[in-house]
């Protein structure tokens, strides 16, 4: 038997990040196999066996890791199942409900890993959570790609590849394969509507310069929004839910807004926690860490958990319409594009969409009046 180790990535980090496993549990691989991804505050690092055998997960995907500590075993053989154990369910599995289980049929969800989740019952919102992440891919070793001919290789001849003459092949980073897990789950699991609303945004710009002079620290609209948005918690509470099955949903006490955070290394959603009860200095100083570790990819998992509602910026010039994604396990996304002349006034446009199961079309407009009627009043003082 052997073990896969982290190896020393760099200098500069005490953990890193499990990203992926790129192999199954239980399943056979090589030596020269490519079984994990490993992030690192720097990049993303891909993992080999080492050694031929049968793979074990000792470290579940997305958990920390330390330099040196084992995170998988290579065996000779398959781990032995227990004596009658059969196919049957264990004692401790959780109960389905029929939406949840829908889902799960519509989605083709490996029943295993829905009996992995540590819930007593499981609903629609933990079957659209788990789709999110991805299962373990199917080994290397199991269906090898067929070898590339010559003719394949070289430039303008490549029938056997799939790829047309004069292209090549770029492959996607993890980041943007996570983010295109969760759009296509978002846009297959979530009757979404959109509505947006023009904001004249010339008080709250105002307000955001006498604050960082004020307070000596960068606050821009963003920050005046996400707080705008978390005072809206108690009369829209529907807003910030989540869908557990047909007929319930689960309100959360406190607002936790995500904030879409885009540097050129990935797109990011970390979240501000009750940002009710924070003040824009303390709201304003989350976003500047985020930014920076946004600028070195230290994000960890801590910092993008839990939130109940997004607001994603835009703030390239012109853009003047977006529409954000509702992610999984939430009912709303808010838009902001960047302020824009007009005539006399400063306007921004913040788009609301939203999961049409939970918000109805007025309550949507509500919704957006009162964000409005709370940025033009520009009512930051105490905050």
């Amino acid at each position: 038997m052997a073990e896969i180790r982290v190896p020393k990535l760099n200098t500069n980090d005490s953990a890193y990040v499990l990203l992926e496993w790129l192999v199954a549990d239980g399943a056979p691989v090589r030596g020269d196999d490519v079984v994990a991804s490993v992030e690192t505050s720097k990049t993303v690092e891909e993992l080999v066996s080492g050694h031929d055998g049968i793979l074990v997960h000792l470290v579940p995907a997305g958990a920390d890791c330390t330099p040196g500590q084992p995170i998988a075993r290579i065996t000779s053989h398959p781990a032995p199942v227990a004596a009658g154990s059969g196919d049957a369910l264990p004692s401790t599995a959780p109960l389905i409900t029929a939406p949840a289980q829908a889902l799960i049929d519509e989605l083709g969800i490996d029943p295993a890993r829905v009996r992995a989740l540590t819930v007593k019952v499981v609903r629609r919102a933990d079957v659209e959570r788990l789709a999110a992440v991805p299962p373990a891919a199917v080994a290397p070793s199991i269906v090898p790609a067929p070898a590339p001919s010559a003719a394949a290789a070289s430039p303008g001849a490549a029938p056997d590849s799939g790829v047309p003459a004069g292209e090549s092949v770029q492959r996607l980073s993890g980041n943007q394969r996570a983010v295109g897990r969760t759009v296509s789950l978002s846009h297959q699991t979530i009757p979404a509507a959109y509505t947006a609303i023009k904001v004249d945004v010339g008080k709250a710009t105002a307000a955001a310069r006498d604050l960082t002079k004020r307070l000596r620290k960068l606050v821009g609209l963003p920050d005046l929004l996400i707080a705008a948005v978390a005072r809206l918690h108690q009369d829209f509470p529907l807003c910030f839910a989540t869908l557990l099955d047909e007929d319930t949903a689960a309100v959360p006490d406190a607002p936790d807004v995500g904030v879409t955070i885009d540097l050129g290394t990935g797109l990011y959603v970390p979240v501000i926690r009750d940002a009710r009860n924070k003040g824009i200095e303390e709201i304003a100083g989350e976003l500047a860490g985020f930014r920076r570790l946004a600028q070195r990819g230290g994000f960890r998992q801590e910092h993008l958990d839990g939130g109940n509602i997004v607001v994603t910026l835009h703030h390239d010039r012109d853009i003047v319409m977006a529409v954000p994604i509702v992610f999984p396990g939430q009912a709303c996304a808010l838009a902001l594009t960047s302020p824009q002349r007009e005539g006399e006034r400063t306007v921004a446009v913040i788009g609301l969409a939203y999961d049409h199961r939970l918000v109805n079309g007025r309550d949507a407009v509500l919704f957006l009046q009162a964000l409005k009627e709370g940025l033009e009043a520009a009512s930051f003082e105490g905050l």
